[in-house]
C-alpha cells in the first residue's frame, strides 16, 4: 500500500532541493541575457546608442591640400593621413616624416569620416536629410529644398519654388495659372510678373516693365540651382487693331531670384503703339510656350 510523507517547509529532501536550485539557476542565465541585450553589458557587441559630440571639423581635411578627406584614405608607416588625389603624387615619401614610406589603406580613419554626420544647411527649408561630412557640399549642390527669392523690392522672403508660388500667390497676388508643355498659354500684357506653373511643378516668372521704346517682356526659370538652360520659351505677340504680329524663340535663363529678376534675360519688345499709358493692351494678348529640353 502507498503511503505519504509529509515533510516539514524547509525539510525537502535532495533531489527536490537539486531540482529547484537549478529553475532558479536557468532563471538567472536568462536574466542575464536580458539584460545584455538591453544594455549592451557583457562581451558581446555594444548596443550603439545617439549621443551628441563634439568635433573639430579641421581633422577632418586633408593636411596636404586642406580639401575634406573621403574615402579612400591612406596612411605612412608612420600615421600620417592623406588623401587619395595627394597619394597619387607622393607615392614614395611622405610629407610630414619626410622619409620614404609604403602608404597603406587607413580604414579607420575612413570609418570615421563616414560616421561624422551632419545636417544639411537648407534643413531650415524642410530638408531631413543627415549626410557624411565630406558630402554635404555635392549634396546641397543639388538639394531640392534650397531656397529660391522673391524678386519684389523691399521683400525678404526665400523658401523652396513650393513655398515660393504661395508667396507670389498670396502675399502679392500674382496670377499663377498652370501650363502645359509645347501648348501656348496667352496672357493679357500689363506691367508686372506672371508666375506659370508648368505640369511638374517648375516655375516660370514672366516680366514686363515699361521703357522709353515700349514694353519689355522677359521670361525667366526659377530653379534653385543656377545651371544651364533646362527649357525653351517661345513668344508670340499678336495684334488685331492694328494688325501687328511677331516672334521669339530662346533658351530660357535660370536663376535662383536671388539678386531679383536677372537682367541678362532675352528681350522682347512690345511696341509702345499697342500699349495705353498704363502699359497694357484690350487687344495685344502674348502667347507663352515652354519647352523642357
Amino acid at each position: 500500500m502507498a503511503g505519504h510523507v509529509y515533510l516539514p517547509v524547509g525539510h525537502l529532501p535532495p533531489w527536490a532541493r537539486l531540482s529547484e536550485e537549478k529553475e532558479e539557476g536557468m532563471r538567472a542565465q536568462q536574466q542575464e541575457k536580458e539584460a545584455e541585450k538591453e544594455g549592451g553589458g557583457g562581451g558581446g557587441k555594444r548596443r550603439k546608442v545617439a549621443a551628441d559630440v563634439t568635433i573639430d571639423l579641421d581633422i577632418l581635411d586633408c593636411p596636404v591640400c586642406y580639401l575634406l578627406l573621403r574615402p579612400p584614405i591612406f596612411q605612412c608607416t608612420v600615421g600620417h593621413t592623406i588623401c587619395s588625389s595627394c597619394h597619387d603624387k607622393l607615392q614614395e615619401k611622405c610629407h610630414f616624416c619626410s622619409l620614404p614610406t609604403v602608404y597603406n589603406r587607413c580604414h579607420m580613419v575612413e570609418h570615421v569620416v563616414e560616421s561624422v554626420k551632419v545636417a544639411c544647411s537648407n534643413c531650415n527649408h524642410g530638408c531631413t536629410t543627415r549626410i557624411a561630412y565630406y558630402q554635404k557640399e555635392d549634396h546641397e549642390k543639388g538639394c531640392p529644398h534650397a531656397p529660391c527669392f522673391c524678386p519684389e523690392t523691399g521683400c525678404g522672403f526665400s523658401g523652396p519654388t513650393a513655398m515660393l508660388l504661395e508667396h507670389f500667390s498670396g502675399k502679392h497676388k500674382w496670377h499663377s495659372p498652370k501650363v502645359t508643355y509645347n501648348k501656348a498659354f496667352r496672357i493679357r500684357i500689363h506691367v508686372g510678373s506672371t508666375v506659370l506653373v508648368g505640369e511638374d511643378g517648375n516655375l516660370f516668372l514672366v516680366n514686363m516693365t515699361m521703357e522709353s521704346r515700349g514694353g519689355v517682356i522677359s521670361v525667366c526659370s526659377v530653379q534653385p540651382h543656377i545651371t544651364g538652360s533646362s527649357f525653351r520659351c517661345k513668344l508670340t505677340l499678336s495684334c488685331a487693331e492694328p494688325s501687328f504680329s511677331q516672334s521669339m524663340e530662346f533658351l530660357m535663363r535660370s536663376s535662383n531670384l536671388y539678386d531679383g529678376f536677372p537682367k541678362d534675360c532675352f528681350q522682347f519688345l512690345v511696341p509702345k503703339v499697342l500699349l495705353r499709358g498704363t502699359g497694357t493692351s484690350a487687344t495685344a494678348m502674348v502667347g507663352v510656350t515652354v519647352t523642357p529640353q
